[in-house]
């Protein structure tokens, strides 16, 4: 009986006949090939479809912050505008203080050079004229030739190969009651540290036996005023020889005139 459950008796049921023709097989592959054509077809386009919206959201995106980091550029464009005009104006304050402070640094007390010539003159010494003449660079420097000593860049001295610098000269004149008192005058002018060199060119002695004389001293750098910024630095020069210094100093502390 096992054997027969398991044996070769057909399965009841209708026999399977196609009827149809191998042509409408064919169509009917394709129309399930084309169906599928279309369904991916579909899905493509609906893939294509949400990367091209995705990317367009991206796009409006890089737009409008675009559009904001432009009217952010504006705005500090417009602020750098103004910025710069008030920069350079700045820059132009800047640039007049300095040259100011440049020409005001060179300010002169011409009052400390008046109440120090007056302050070494001795009693009976009248004085009848001075005048001041600033040198050219006004900073101090002078040129130590005897070609810049005939031209008159720098004051007269008692040695015309060996002149020291300076920012001014004055030129004075006026009567003495001696020859005596003319050397004083010289002296104390040397030794004040305000005057550089003096130098009495001439004296002459009158009828009225008063000695009138006239000459010149230098100004050092101490009659500057210092009031709106330093002194710009004068170019150094070659130390002068020590003895030929002294020798210099002795005759500026005798010298009484040229002519008599």
């Amino acid at each position: 009986m096992k054997g027969r459950r398991g044996g070769s008796h057909p399965r009841p049921g209708l026999p399977q006949v196609n009827l149809l023709s191998q042509s409408d097989l064919d169509r009917i592959a394709v129309r399930r090939l084309r169906t599928r054509f279309v369904a991916g077809g579909f899905a493509l386009a609906l893939l294509v479809g949400a990367g091209w919206f995705v990317q367009h959201q991206r796009v409006n995106d890089a737009k409008k912050l675009v559009t904001v980091e432009q009217a952010e550029t504006d705005r500090l464009s417009s602020q750098a505008r103004e910025l710069t005009a008030i920069k350079t104006f700045v820059a132009g304050v800047d640039t007049q203080k300095q040259s100011v402070a440049a020409t005001m640094a060179q300010e002169i007390y011409f009052s400390r050079v008046l109440s120090g010539i007056r302050g070494a003159s001795p009693i009976g010494t009248t004085l009848q004229s001075i005048t001041v003449t600033l040198a050219p660079d006004a900073a101090g420097a002078s040129t130590t030739t005897a070609d810049a000593a005939s031209d008159g860049s720098v004051c007269p001295g008692p040695d015309p190969f060996q002149t020291e610098p300076v920012v001014g000269c004055v030129t004075l004149s006026g009567t003495a009651v001696s020859r005596a008192e003319v050397g004083e005058l010289v002296t104390r002018l040397g030794s004040m540290g305000l005057f550089v060199e003096p130098f009495v060119s001439t004296t002459t002695t009158g009828d009225a036996q008063a000695v009138a004389f006239s000459g010149s001293v230098g100004l050092s750098d101490k009659v500057y005023s210092h009031r709106y910024g330093p002194v710009p630095a004068a170019p150094t020069t070659e130390a002068a020889d020590p003895a030929a210094a002294d020798g210099a100093a002795d005759q500026a502390s005798a010298a009484t005139g040229g002519e008599s």
